[in-house]
């Protein structure tokens, strides 16, 4: 399977009283979801930010870097896939669903790394209907 063609899609909306932007994939219905239950919610706590909790330019440098080496550590095995990414109050929010939680942590801990480690906790969730990502998506459609 070829992660690379699915779509994404943009929106804009509000999280409290700070912007919101999100960024999320455009799934056929024949993609086979139930094969990734496990979601996994990692945050980044921006540090470095405007007043609109924005990153910095090279705050969003180093979130890009991140982003295409933890995609490259895991999406070719097709083990899981990035859904979801939201950028709002100074958090950064990549949404993962996998097949394997720990295959998952092992590539993220065996990815290329910076001298600092990365500024990210890791939320787990079992999720096998996609619960979470078609809440967002909703949203998405019903503005």
């Amino acid at each position: 399977m070829d992660f690379d063609s699915i779509g994404w899609t943009g929106a804009e909306g509000e999280y409290g009283d700070h912007p919101l932007l999100m960024r999320f994939r455009e799934f056929e219905e024949a993609f086979p979801k139930g094969r990734y239950p496990v979601r996994l919610n990692i945050l980044w706590q921006v540090e470095e930010s405007d007043v609109n909790g924005w990153p910095t330019d090279t705050e969003f440098e180093r979130l890009s870097t991140f982003e295409d080496r933890l995609v490259e550590a895991v999406e070719p095995y097709n083990q899981s896939i990035l859904t979801v990414v939201l950028t709002y109050n100074s958090t950064k929010e990549f949404v993962f669903y996998s097949e394997d939680e720990a295959m998952f942590l092992d590539r993220l801990t065996n990815m290329p790394q910076e001298v600092e480690r990365y500024p990210i906790t890791i939320h787990k969730n079992l999720d096998p209907e996609w619960d979470y990502f078609e809440s967002l998506r909703a949203s998405v459609s019903e503005e």
